[in-house]
């Protein structure tokens, strides 16, 4: 049993003749009841019943009408999905992400799954130190990290910039300074300091030295985590320099201010290996452009 034999079968039985079934399919009566002959042959059972007005399944038949329609279905779906898989409207896209709000992205992301309903837009969490990994072996085909934190050399992966940002500073919502808009390096010299560990990149070890002023590693409640931080901060227990998109993120019942004196811009990089060949891939890229900042 082919497909073809299969649909000859189905349209002799929903127009009740050969002929009809012939017209509608644009091919000869002798195609047709040969088509038919060589299905009933195949399966080695009578599927049609023939009289001079008309023709009707047998109960075999009546069988393989029904489940026939199913799988002809199935088959034209499996193959639009194929087809739209190898075309990138279907299909997965793996992104790792470092935490964090972003208007840019979250427009991005939310487009992105409105025009391509059929791909699954896989997201996940990582640390800063693993993204690049992730891309690298290809357990992500996109990653979303900070510009500072990046190798030297990309050369093997495409890269696109999301949006300029910088670091704040967070204090305890009840703090002093928490009613400012903007500190200078300055007015943080006496107020208690929290930040992270080792975990910390180079980048920011530079600006808290800038901002910090060498203060002395006994003044400086270490913590082991960014989530220990903010709880930190956020308890009354001191202030802190973070990232402004993960302030925007974890930073509830905390104070946010700019930093006016020490430059401490970085960038939203997105990036990807140059020889992905996921077909949503470009898609995603193309549509972020148009909220690039």
């Amino acid at each position: 049993m082919n497909f073809d034999q299969l649909k000859i079968f189905i349209s002799v039985v929903e127009h009740g003749s050969f002929t009809k079934a012939a017209e509608t399919m644009y091919i000869s009566h002798s195609t047709t009841s040969r088509n038919v002959a060589a299905l009933e042959e195949s399966l080695g059972v009578r599927l049609l019943m023939r009289d001079s007005r008309s023709v009707r399944p047998t109960s075999a038949g009546e069988l393989l009408f029904l489940e026939g329609q199913m799988l002809l279905q199935k088959a034209e779906e499996l193959e639009e999905a194929v087809k739209n898989t190898g075309k990138g409207f279907a299909g997965k896209l793996t992104l790792a992400s470092v935490n964090l709000y972003s208007d840019v992205l979250s427009s991005a992301y939310k487009e992105f799954c409105r025009h391509y309903p059929d791909v699954v837009l896989a997201m996940y969490h990582r640390e800063l130190s693993e993204i690049v990994g992730q891309v690298l072996h290809g357990d992500a085909d996109l990653g979303v990290s900070f510009s500072y934190v990046l190798p030297d050399n990309m050369e093997g992966f495409g890269m696109k910039r999301v949006s300029a940002e910088r670091f704040c500073v967070i204090a305890p919502a009840d703090h002093p300074i928490a009613l400012r808009k903007t500190v200078k390096s300055s007015d943080l010299l006496d107020v208690s300091y929290v930040g992270v560990g080792e975990q910390r990149s180079e980048f920011t070890r530079k600006i808290e030295e800038s901002v910090l002023k060498g203060r002395p590693k006994s003044e400086v409640l270490s913590v082991p985590t960014l989530e220990s931080l903010f709880l930190q901060v956020q308890s009354g227990n001191g202030i802190s320099l973070v990232p402004y998109p993960m302030a925007r993120e974890f930073g509830t019942n905390c104070a946010i201010l700019d930093v006016e004196d020490v430059d401490t811009g970085f960038d939203i990089v997105m990036f990807w290996r140059k020889d992905n060949e996921n077909p949503s891939l470009p898609f995603f890229v193309d549509l972020l452009t148009e909220y690039e900042k």
